[in-house]
């Protein structure tokens, strides 16, 4: 991007940050509308230097001023020791073997270990706000899903089939969520997004978001305890593949259902793999650095966490997702029927991410972004039903009290 180019559009994003700043302080759900919603859309639209940002990127740095206006301290909830921990010890463990790509590592992190999960849990005001996030994405997987489904291609508007897929399946998560805790009048309109999004999901030939879909769609409906939801999904999705199946050249059914490690893809993955291991081999007890990722074909993020951070770096990657998904499932007695939950969603995205990290790129843009902001949603809640709790305790104390049955301290 050169320099004049630069100069012709900086007034025009000087205008834009303005007003998005005066909009978002009155309505607390549209920047978290726009970053949830546009976070499928991973072009990079920056190209300045080092640094390279999107469109929900650039919409979450420019909520970072919203987040201190609103008073944050640097506090994440629960999530607090593992994400600033992880975080700090990457750091710690990247100094000795800095890079030139460590700084946008790092940066990359923060961005959504802390920036995505701070911005999520410190500006709703009220649900309602997450519940626009959520239809924004919905919205936006429609489209994705219209677009693969159209052009019958996993690459078109300068997306990559994997980023796709990976976006269709967060979708797919999220649509069954509002689908399973819907009322009658909703349930079929959700019913309709989840089969027209499972449907590209198909086509676009990404068995690593499919794994990531079955993840989350599995954790979803088990941290509810609807089983028996998770077996009509089944049955209405058998017919669903079984047609999509059928539309697909023989090309792609053989791509798709081949495992032989002669196939291009599949040996570029053990060849990466082999390459990190080297990699870890040369400094095995602290790592090469944060930024490796960046050097080469990053498809399995336990052996990449591995060859940049060392075991202790890995242990803290594996703790931070342990402890989303732990948290979440402790509070399985939040649950409640017929109301969606920010929970159950984070916890799902998160093992969806997890599981597509195992054959895929875990820190790109996307679903990575989807993720992380679900984590801060769940934290909101977190802090909304403590809140409750806290009230309901000190009510039912004050009423005791002026009953006269408050117990005597001196019994």
């Amino acid at each position: 991007m050169g320099q004049e180019y630069l100069w012709l559009i900086a007034p025009f994003g000087l205008i834009y940050a303005a007003f998005f700043w005066a909009v978002s302080i009155r309505v607390p759900w549209v920047p978290l509308a726009l970053i949830f919603g546009l976070a499928p859309f991973q072009n990079d639209i920056s190209a300045m230097g080092g640094l390279h940002f999107s469109l929900a990127e650039v919409h979450l740095l420019l909520s970072v001023p919203l987040l201190f206006l609103s008073g944050w301290r640097g506090g994440l909830g629960w999530m607090s020791l593992g994400l600033w921990g992880g975080l700090g010890l990457t750091f710690l463990l990247t100094l000795p073997n800095w890079r030139e790509t460590s700084a946008v590592s790092l940066v990359q992190m923060g961005l959504y270990w802390v920036g995505a999960v701070a911005v999520f849990s410190k500006l709703p005001q009220r649900k309602s706000d997450l519940e626009a996030a959520w239809l924004a994405l919905i919205c936006v997987g429609c489209i994705l899903a219209a677009g693969a489904i159209f052009s019958r291609s996993s690459y078109f508007w300068g997306l990559h089939k994997n980023g796709v897929g990976a976006s269709l399946a967060s979708a797919f998560i999220l649509a069954v969520e509002c689908w399973a805790s819907a009322g009658r009048r909703t349930r079929l309109l959700y019913l309709g997004a989840l089969l027209w999004i499972s449907a590209a999901l198909i086509l676009v030939l990404s068995r690593g978001a499919w794994i990531a879909g079955a993840v989350g769609v599995s954790f979803l409906l088990a941290w509810r305890g609807q089983y028996r939801r998770l077996l009509q999904l089944g049955m209405l999705l058998i017919p669903l593949v079984a047609l999509m199946w059928t539309m697909l050249p023989t090309q792609s059914k053989e791509y798709a259902t081949s495992f032989d490690s002669n196939r291009y893809n599949i040996k570029a993955r053990v060849l990466n793999t082999e390459w990190a291991i080297e990699q870890w081999k040369g400094s095995p007890l602290t790592g090469v650095g944060a930024g490796l990722r960046k050097e080469y074909d990053a498809t399995n993020v336990l052996w990449l966490t591995l060859a940049e951070t060392g075991p202790l770096g890995l242990l803290a990657f594996v703790f931070v997702h342990g402890r989303v998904l732990g948290g979440v499932w402790g509070r399985r007695s939040w649950r409640k029927p017929g109301v969606s939950s920010p929970l159950a969603l984070a916890g799902a995205m998160v093992a969806a991410k997890f599981m597509h990290g195992m054959v895929d790129h875990y820190w790109s843009r996307g679903a990575i972004m989807i993720a992380w902001a679900s984590v801060g949603m769940a934290l909101y809640e977190s802090g909304l039903i403590s809140g409750q709790n806290s009230k309901t305790v000190r009510y039912q104390k004050s009423r005791l009290a002026s009953q006269g049955t408050a117990p005597n301290k001196n019994e």
